[in-house]
C-alpha cells in the first residue's frame, strides 16, 4: 500500500473516530440535559408530597396578560384573599417582569388564576386545598384563606425553579403542568423552633426564615425567648430583665432583644403567612439571666453574674418563693397581651438544680398561671411526670420519656433530639452544631415518624428545634436548617404510608435549584445535590 493512501486511510479514521466521539459525546449530554429537564419538570416535585396528584395534558402558561381572581365567603374572607393575591404577584413579578393584575369575583375566562373560598362542613381541615390547572386557566379552591395560601405554595413549587428568584430570569416558559391536586395535612401542628436566647436574631432575620418555612407549609414557630444566656422580650415591669438579661450572648457578644412593639411586628407578619409564634420562656431551671436581672429571684437579694457559657443545669428559680410567682404571673400577664397564640410554653427542661418534688410543684403550678391567662401550656419533658400536669398541658417530648403522657392522655409535639435537633451536625465534618445526640444526615431526619415514640392519636404534631449555642448567624442558621426543615414538613404533612426515602430524595434534589435562588445557603448533601 502506499504511503499516501496510508495516510489517507489514517486520516478517514481519525475522522469517523472523532465522529463517533463527537457522537457519544452529544448524546451523553443530551440525556444528561434530558434527565435534568425531567426532574425539573417532573409533575409532582412538591414538598411536602400532595395527598393526592393526577397529572393532566398540557400546561397553563403565565404571561404578562394573565389575570388574578379572588372571591371569599364573605367581604372580610375577599379582603384577606385580596392580600393573599398581593402576596402572589410580588412573587411572580420580581422574576418574571409581569404585573399581575388583582380582580374581584370568579371568571371562567382563559388565561386567569382563580382563588376561592367554600362552603364547607365545621370538621373540614382549614388548610385542605384543592388545585385544578390546564391550558386555559389554574384554580384553588379551599374551605378558608389558609387552604388557598397552602394551595399557592404548591402551585409556586409547579412552576420553574426561577421563579424563586428576586430578580429578572429572561428565557423562562413560566409554565404549570396541568394536575388536578386534593390536599391536606396529616397533622395540625408542624413547626420549627429558633433559639435566641444562646445567640440573638433580628426580627428581619426571623423574619426571612419565616418567609422560607411557609413555603413549605410550616405552620408554627416556637421562639426561645429565655435562657441562662439571654432574655430576649421586654417586658415593661422589669426592664433589667432586657436591659441586663439581653445584654450578652454565647461567648460574650452584644446580644439584644425585641421590644413589645417588635415581637408583635413579627407576630403579623407570620400571620399574614398562617405561621403561628409559639413564645417560651424557659424555667425553672435555663433561667440565669433572669436571676442576673432581678436580685429578688435569688435567695440573698443579690444578682447573679451574667453568664455567656454553654453548660446546662446549674440555674433554678425559687420554686418556694411567692415572689417568684408574683413575677411568672406578671410576665405571662404582659406576654399575653401581646401574643394571640393559645399556646404559651414553660420550659421545664434539664432543671437538674431544682430538687424533683419541688420541680414538681413548680411546673404544676406555673401551668395553671398560663391557663389562666387563656393558654394552653407546653413544656419539654420530664413535665410529664409533674402530678399536677394533665391532659390539659401538651407536652414537646425530646428525650423519648412519655410513659406518664400517655397514661394522662396528653398530645405530645414530637422533638426527638436524635432525629428532629435542627442543630445536630449532619456529619462529623459540618462546621457548625453539636454531636451529642448523634448525626442527623438528611437521610436519618427524614425516615422517621412520631407514631414510632407516641400513640397516633397523642400525636398533635412535629417540631424541629434549632438551638443556637454555636449557631451565631443567619448563614450558619440556613446551613443548619435546610434542607432538613424539609424532611420535617413532610412527615408532619404528608401520611407515613405516603411517604418513600428514594421518591423523596428525587423531589428534595429538584428543589435544590429553589434553595440556591432564594439565597439560601443550605447543606449540599452530595449524595443528593450531585
Amino acid at each position: 500500500m502506499k504511503k499516501g493512501e496510508i495516510m489517507r486511510r489514517k486520516l478517514k479514521w481519525k475522522i469517523a473516530a472523532l465522529a463517533a466521539s463527537l457522537i457519544v459525546g452529544w448524546f451523553a449530554r443530551s440525556v444528561e440535559a434530558k434527565a435534568f429537564v425531567v426532574e425539573e419538570s417532573i409533575t409532582n416535585n412538591i414538598i411536602p408530597k400532595p395527598m393526592s396528584y393526577k397529572a393532566g395534558v398540557g400546561k397553563f402558561v403565565l404571561n404578562k396578560e394573565t389575570k388574578i381572581y379572588v372571591k371569599g365567603g364573605n367581604d372580610e374572607e375577599t379582603e384577606e384573599l385580596l392580600r393573599i393575591a398581593d402576596m402572589l404577584k410580588s412573587k411572580i413579578s420580581a422574576p418574571t417582569g409581569f404585573n399581575l393584575n388583582v380582580f374581584k369575583g370568579s371568571s371562567t375566562e382563559n388565561n386567569t388564576i382563580n382563588l376561592e373560598t367554600t362552603d364547607g362542613e365545621e370538621t373540614k381541615n382549614n388548610e385542605e386545598y384543592r388545585l385544578i390547572s390546564n391550558n386555559q386557566n389554574i384554580k384553588i379552591t379551599a374551605y378558608t384563606p389558609e387552604g388557598i395560601y397552602r394551595g399557592i405554595q404548591t402551585l409556586l413549587q409547579m412552576m420553574p425553579s426561577d421563579i424563586a428568584k428576586n430578580s429578572l430570569a429572561n428565557g423562562v416558559e413560566w409554565s404549570v403542568p396541568a394536575a388536578e391536586i386534593n390536599d391536606k395535612p396529616q397533622y395540625s401542628y408542624r413547626g420549627f423552633m429558633i433559639d435566641v436566647a444562646r445567640h440573638f436574631f433580628s426580627v428581619d432575620e426571623i423574619k426571612r426564615q419565616i418567609d422560607h418555612a411557609s413555603q413549605y407549609k410550616i405552620n408554627r414557630l416556637h421562639l426561645h425567648l429565655s435562657d441562662d444566656q439571654g432574655w430576649r422580650l421586654e417586658i415593661k415591669k422589669y426592664p433589667d430583665l432586657t436591659l441586663i438579661g439581653g445584654s450578652t450572648e454565647v461567648g460574650g457578644g452584644k446580644g439584644g432583644y425585641y421590644t413589645q412593639e417588635q415581637f408583635k411586628n413579627i407576630v403579623k407578619y407570620a400571620a399574614d403567612r398562617y405561621i403561628e409564634i409559639i413564645p417560651e420562656f424557659d424555667m425553672p431551671g435555663h433561667t440565669n439571666a433572669a436571676l442576673a436581672s432581678l436580685g429578688f429571684l435569688n435567695p440573698d437579694g443579690k444578682r447573679k453574674p451574667l453568664y455567656t457559657g454553654i453548660e446546662v443545669g446549674f440555674s433554678s428559680l425559687m420554686t418556694n418563693s411567692e415572689k417568684t410567682y408574683e413575677f411568672i404571673d406578671n410576665v405571662f400577664k404582659e406576654v399575653s397581651a401581646i401574643s394571640p397564640s393559645k399556646y404559651l410554653h414553660i420550659g421545664g427542661d434539664e432543671a437538674l438544680s431544682t430538687p424533683k418534688n419541688d420541680y414538681d410543684y413548680f411546673v404544676g403550678r406555673v401551668s395553671k398561671i398560663a391557663q389562666k391567662y387563656g393558654k394552653t401550656p407546653i413544656g419539654w419533658d420530664p413535665i410529664d411526670t409533674a402530678p399536677e400536669i394533665n391532659s390539659s398541658t401538651i407536652l414537646q417530648n425530646w428525650q423519648d420519656s412519655n410513659e406518664a403522657a400517655r397514661k394522662k392522655n396528653m398530645m405530645m409535639n414530637i422533638s426527638i433530639a436524635g432525629k428532629a435537633y435542627l442543630d445536630m451536625k449532619y456529619n462529623k465534618d459540618t462546621p457548625y452544631g453539636l454531636d451529642w445526640a448523634g448525626y442527623i444526615p438528611v437521610e436519618t431526619a427524614y425516615k422517621w415518624d412520631p407514631t414510632d415514640y407516641a400513640p397516633q392519636n397523642l400525636v398533635l404534631g412535629i417540631e424541629s428545634p434549632l438551638w443556637t449555642e454555636n449557631v451565631a448567624t443567619g448563614e450558619q442558621m440556613d446551613y443548619m436548617i435546610y434542607p432538613r426543615l424539609l424532611g420535617y414538613a413532610e412527615i408532619g404533612w404528608t401520611p407515613k404510608s405516603e411517604r418513600n426515602w428514594e421518591e423523596y430524595a428525587i423531589r428534595l434534589r429538584a428543589q435544590g435549584a429553589r434553595l440556591a435562588n432564594e439565597g439560601i445557603n443550605f447543606y449540599r448533601d452530595p449524595s443528593i445535590f450531585k
